[in-house]
């Protein structure tokens, strides 16, 4: 604050960003005091005191300096080295990121960018990018403080020298962070602190060194202010990270706050942000798996979003999989889901399976693709399988080869088509190989299409029926006289032709040709040119 001018409007704005921005120590330097005299010196001091007396300054020292005479610069110094030894220091864990604030050549180098180290650590040869550009490069060298250094740590001023990248690939208000974890996003849900009202219209969006407009769409959920706020430009940002939102004219900081989900899927929830907004790891971390819904997320997503936490992470998620609040349903790719997604998912599959059992008594069951497809939303595929296989452990459904079926559930005609199934394999079994068509055997029995095929799928997945083609069918009885038949000739005769087929089973050729390639379907025979030979001959003759 100049001893000459007091506080000014943007000496109040400066304070309300910084508590804003979470600032909680600060130093009040009073410059300029070669300018006025001791009266009103004091009365400058006096006046600041009064200001900063319901703000984070509250007990600051306040240091009366000028830079013209160079008195007091002692005294900061001595003030500033005094406050650091109280501070508590970054964390040097996490995920290491470095906002940009400037970007330039030096001769010799290449391109250079400055920035403070939010968080982290980075040394020389690490590999990089820059986001949400993405382009990559590799540290060659660093600077803190204009001095060389193997290692930058969170908190420092920090210059990095960026192997592979010209100047015109770092844009102000990038992060430089390590390849491949954090990508770019244009929407994120955040807690806010309103100093005005917001009015409508777009914002002016600050967070880091990165500026960008927005439209924001704000919620009171028990006190709490929060926003779902939609940005033009894209920026990158972890659980935490830190904003300033201003009106875009006129310019006025109208309030702040720091983002809850960097990456929200869902409609904005209320029961999602009060999981955010607590002061719980764990919550948080349940939030997101929410949000994520039956997709699931990652264990590189939640790192990601919470790049802050390091080691805390781990152990965070390994409690919530201990009390089964979140369960892991890919080892591969280290991927979540909350337990609430997997109970919904459950009794989908459930009511699926009886759903499909009501609608088709006579199937013995629904195959797994089908009960997949079935399902609505975007369910990913390795949690269904080992939902389905939870299922099938605990008895409540039942695997009958490719199929899924209600544990004792038993196939059945129904009661509208109860007895028909008798009366159409009696009607069969008299035919022999000569059957009537499918749609000859409905007008018989007096059914649909739709009941004839339902009925002849139901003898047929019993066994009792056998499948020439697509409207003929033969009783098990004469479909193994057919094979026996057939197997006798060729044993005797070395080939069969269809002529030969008529005469052995006494049929016109209508019956002689889908006979011939229905035996082929099953690999009993083999067509070689004209004839067909057995095919356990043909194999026999091959070893």
């Amino acid at each position: 604050v100049a001893a000459d001018e007091g506080v000014m409007p943007q000496t109040r704005e400066h304070i309300q960003i910084c508590e804003l921005l979470g600032i909680a120590r600060g130093i009040i330097v009073l410059t300029k005091t070669d300018l006025v005299d001791e009266d009103l010196l004091e009365l400058a001091s006096s006046d600041i005191q009064d200001f900063v007396a319901h703000t984070f300054l509250k007990d600051a020292p306040i240091v009366q300096v000028s830079s013209t005479k160079g008195s007091g610069l002692d005294e900061l110094v001595r003030v500033i080295d005094e406050q650091i030894q109280t501070i508590q220091e970054k964390k040097t864990s996490g995920i290491p990121i470095l906002p940009v604030d400037r970007v330039f050549t030096i001769k010799g180098f290449g391109t250079v960018v400055t920035g403070t180290l939010a968080r982290g650590f980075f040394t020389e040869d690490q590999e990089v990018e820059t986001q949400p550009g993405g382009n990559k490069a590799k540290v060659r060298n660093i600077q803190v403080h204009g001095h060389e250094v193997d290692k930058a740590m969170a908190g420092t001023r920090t210059a990095i020298n960026l192997q592979g990248l010209g100047t015109d690939d770092v844009l102000r208000g990038e992060w430089v962070v390590p390849s491949k974890v954090f990508r770019p996003t244009r929407v994120v849900d955040v807690r806010l602190n309103l100093i005005d009202e917001p009015g409508k219209g777009n914002i002016r969006f600050h967070i880091d060194t990165a500026e960008t407009i927005g439209e924001m769409s704000l919620r009171n959920i028990d006190g709490i202010d929060v926003a779902r706020i939609r940005l033009k430009e894209p920026i990158v940002a972890s659980f935490g990270s830190r904003f300033i939102i201003r009106r875009v004219s006129p310019s006025v900081t109208i309030g702040g706050g720091y983002v809850l989900n960097p990456f929200p899927v869902r409609r904005f929830s209320s029961d999602i942000i009060k999981d955010l907004t607590s002061d719980d790891l764990g919550r948080h971390i349940i939030g997101l798996a929410k949000d994520a819904g039956a997709r699931g997320i990652s264990r590189h997503e939640f790192e990601a979003a919470f790049a802050d936490e390091g080691s805390g992470l781990a152990k965070a998620l390994q409690d919530l999989l201990s009390s089964s609040e979140i369960i892991r349903f890919d080892s591969v790719n280290d991927v979540y889901v909350h337990t609430s997604y997997v109970h919904g998912l459950k009794e989908l599959i459930v009511k699926g399976v009886d759903s499909y059992h009501r609608k088709n008594p006579s199937s013995q069951g629904m195959s797994r693709e089908h009960l997949r497809s079935s399902l609505k939303g975007s369910i990913n595929v390795k949690l269904f399988h080992k939902v389905l296989q939870d299922l099938v452990k605990k008895g409540e459904l039942e695997e009958v080869g490719p199929d899924i079926k209600k544990a004792g559930f038993r196939a059945s005609l129904g009661d509208a088509l109860e007895g028909l199934g008798e009366k159409a394999y009696g009607i069969l079994t008299k035919s022999g190989f000569e059957p009537p068509k499918t749609s000859e055997l409905a007008l018989k029995l007096g059914v649909t299409a739709k009941d004839i095929e339902d009925i002849l799928g139901f003898l047929r997945r019993q066994g009792r029926l056998f499948r020439i083609k697509d409207d003929i069918y033969i009783t098990d009885e004469f479909e193994a006289r057919l094979r026996e038949k057939v197997k006798t000739f060729i044993t005797e005769n070395q080939t069969l032709n269809p002529s030969d087929m008529k005469e052995i089973v006494g049929v016109s050729r209508k019956y002689a040709i889908p006979y011939l390639e229905y035996l082929d379907r099953i690999h009993f025979t083999v067509r070689v040119e004209n004839v067909r030979k057995l095919a356990s001959s043909l194999k026999s003759q091959d070893r």
